[in-house]
């Protein structure tokens, strides 16, 4: 049986967006409270050979269409996956190795205004001039010139030509504890845009797993403890 993983957010999507999805097919179909529900495919995107499986519309055509004639920039969605790790798994989708092993991407991409990635709290880290290209890894390590050259020329370009939808945010779903949504790559773009006062970038959706429904009620206090002890420890 499919096994439909659900978002711990929702997320103001461009509507447009939508309305070029395909509907899910009656037999993946969940029960879900909110109107507009996205189920995305998988795309591997280091591996072209890999077939793709497209994102489909779980729920909310009419809503979508509606939003559309009123002209409405963004409405919140609901996004699921269908769980790439098996239900007796419980520990694939607490580790990070073992979480990306069955990692992947949403085959299209949605566009978001930042401000409202803010709002919800889900980045691990938020780069300033101050800490960008800052790593704790040796490996990665640069200049402080090199680092500030980088960062200004992120933000001249995005002040000249807005977001670059080809290089799309990717917010993982289920990442941290295997149920709390995070901003999985793009902490330098996320701040740059936010610098600027850009109100439309592109985001891309990942998943792998989720962790047992029944670890959900603790699983969701620890993560978001985590997330605010990083916030609060890198200001």
């Amino acid at each position: 049986m499919t096994h439909i993983c659900f978002s711990s957010e929702i997320y103001h999507l461009d509507p447009k967006d939508l309305i070029i999805l395909a509907d899910t097919s009656t037999k993946s179909k969940e029960d879900c409270a909110d109107d507009v529900v996205v189920l995305i495919g998988e795309k591997d995107l280091y591996d072209k050979t890999k077939p793709i499986i497209n994102d489909t519309l779980l729920k909310g055509r009419n809503i979508v269409k509606k939003a559309i004639a009123k002209n409405q920039p963004f409405i919140p969605v609901r996004i699921a996956f269908v769980s790439r790790i098996n239900r007796w798994d419980f520990i694939s989708p607490l580790i990070r190795v073992l979480r990306y092993k069955y990692k992947a991407y949403s085959s299209n991409i949605y566009h978001i205004d930042p401000f409202e990635i803010r709002k919800l709290k889900i980045e691990r880290s938020f780069r300033t001039p101050e800490n960008a290209y800052q790593f704790s890894n040796p490996k990665y390590q640069m200049p402080e010139e090199e680092r500030v050259k980088l960062y200004n020329q992120l933000k001249d370009s995005m002040q000249t030509n807005g977001y670059d939808d080809r290089f799309p945010l990717d917010i993982m779903l289920c990442r941290n504890l295997g149920i709390q949504d995070t901003l999985n790559q793009g902490h330098h773009r996320m701040g740059v845009a936010i610098d600027c006062n850009i109100h439309r970038v592109s985001v891309m959706f990942s998943a792998a797993g989720q962790a047992p429904k029944f670890l959900h009620p603790l699983f969701r206090l620890v993560a978001k403890f985590n997330l605010w002890f990083k916030h609060i420890w890198q200001k």
